[in-house]
């Protein structure tokens, strides 16, 4: 389920990067979260569950990690440091909730340490850049905070209730949304409306981000949390690929040895 997780977050990222290219990050998170918002209420009522009022302020709280993460990568890549930035991110994003669940008691067997050890660097090779401008030191604050958001998000949500569905992924949602909007009101962000956006790329992202969120929570209570959380991570390989696929993007040696190192990564954990 992870792997699949993977796949959908990296789908969906590509299909950002897209439309960032057309308007700013900004307007695609919001958009993209607020359109999606309809979808996940259905999808989470008609699967159901019993949510207690932790579930949903622990989703709410996941949410707010999400929104941070994405606040530091898009401030961190708009300032030019996207070689330090998106590894760093995606690194840290599969370790916090690596730690927080051995230090839980979770223990995965040999095999899957070994996979889990050979995903950091794949994680890291796939995202890494070329992209080297901006000041010194500044890539690595953005992307340590990008990558403590998103961990935040995969170690939180995956303390919520097998009961309770998907439903604490309807608040973190709106935490996300809330926070973005609340900072575009503060002028951090300038937000621009929607006729002005490629619609159906951002339809497209937020529909995918959904439904990796959705899978997410499935993988971090199928098993180990620590395998799912690392496995879900591997989505810079996806976007990588198929920046080659359609945009014939070239792929420095270093992506292809993380490709190749992700696909070995999710067969050690698949196995184990």
């Amino acid at each position: 389920m992870g792997g699949i997780t993977s796949i959908l977050y990296g789908v969906a990222d590509f299909l950002g990067g897209e439309a960032s290219r057309r308007v700013n990050a900004a307007t695609v998170v919001v958009w993209s979260g607020t359109f999606s918002f309809p979808l996940l209420l259905v999808v989470a009522f008609v699967v159901g569950g019993e949510a207690s009022s932790a579930d949903y302020l622990i989703g709410f709280g996941g949410g707010i990690c999400g929104a941070v993460g994405l606040v530091m990568l898009f401030t961190g890549l708009a300032r030019g440091r996207a070689a330090t930035v998106a590894p760093l991110a995606a690194a840290l994003g599969a370790m916090v909730p690596v730690v927080v669940a051995v230090i839980s008691g979770d223990r995965p067997s040999l095999l899957a340490w070994a996979g889990v050890a050979i995903a950091v660097p794949a994680i890291v090779l796939s995202a890494w850049t070329d992209d080297e401008a901006g000041p010194a030191g500044s890539g690595l604050v953005y992307g340590a905070a990008a990558g403590l958001g998103f961990g935040g998000f995969f170690a939180i949500i995956g303390l919520t209730g097998p009961d309770s569905g998907i439903l604490p992924l309807v608040t973190a949602r709106g935490g996300l949304v809330v926070v973005l909007v609340a900072l575009a009101g503060a002028g951090v962000w300038k937000l621009q409306a929607f006729s002005t956006t490629p619609k159906a790329i951002i339809l497209g992202n937020g529909a995918l981000d959904v439904s990796a969120n959705i899978t997410l929570i499935f993988a971090l209570r199928a098993g180990s949390f620590a395998l799912g959380a690392v496995a879900a991570s591997m989505y810079p390989a996806v976007t990588v690929i198929l920046a080659k696929l359609v945009n014939a993007e070239s792929l420095r040696p270093r992506q292809v040895v993380g490709i190749s190192l992700t696909l070995v990564a999710l067969a050690l954990i698949a196995l184990s």
